[in-house]
């Protein structure tokens, strides 16, 4: 176990809708969505970062959460190939933007930030009287500052154990 600091994020005004990206688009995984694939876009873009709940979660237990009524998953393709993927959770207030990330081969290549845009005017569509995230200390560096810069405010900082890998 590590410490991690986890920064909750909130956004309470919509903002600008994105410009598209040439050869990219989205799509939802249908309902029920196999646990093995969910998975592997989790792991994909988690690794890194230590995304592991969800990975030593049981079976069952997972298929309901990601199965939900209130849960829609998308993955972001780039060139017909799966570049991301994002996790929304609907509540009756609000809309959280649960996991959310690139595939690591397409980090660093002008993706991120059409994708994050994407994701808030998706988060918005839903109509919620805000949309909110978090991150940690254990997240790409730039995370926390990318998610002020699109327009997300930070509402409170905790302190975590998280399981990592050594």
């Amino acid at each position: 176990m590590q410490p991690a600091t986890v920064t909750f994020l909130e956004m309470h005004e919509p903002k600008k809708l994105p410009v598209s990206i040439p050869d990219t688009h989205f799509g939802l995984l249908l309902n029920p969505i196999p646990v093995h694939e969910y998975r592997k876009f989790y792991y994909d873009v988690g690794e890194k970062y230590f995304w592991l709940d969800r990975m030593v979660m049981p079976d069952e237990e997972l298929s309901e959460k990601i199965n939900a009524d209130n849960v829609d998953i998308f993955l972001f393709y780039v060139n017909k190939e799966i570049a991301g993927y994002i996790e929304f959770v609907k509540e009756e207030k609000f809309v959280e933007i649960l996991y959310f990330g690139l595939m690591p081969a397409f980090i660093g290549k002008g993706y991120g930030k059409y994708f994050l845009q994407w994701v808030v005017a998706k988060a918005w569509s839903y109509e919620p009287k805000w949309i909110q995230l978090n991150t940690c200390t254990l997240d790409h560096p730039n995370a926390i500052r990318t998610y002020k810069k699109a327009g997300f405010t930070e509402v409170r900082t905790e302190i975590h154990q998280r399981r990592v890998l050594v």
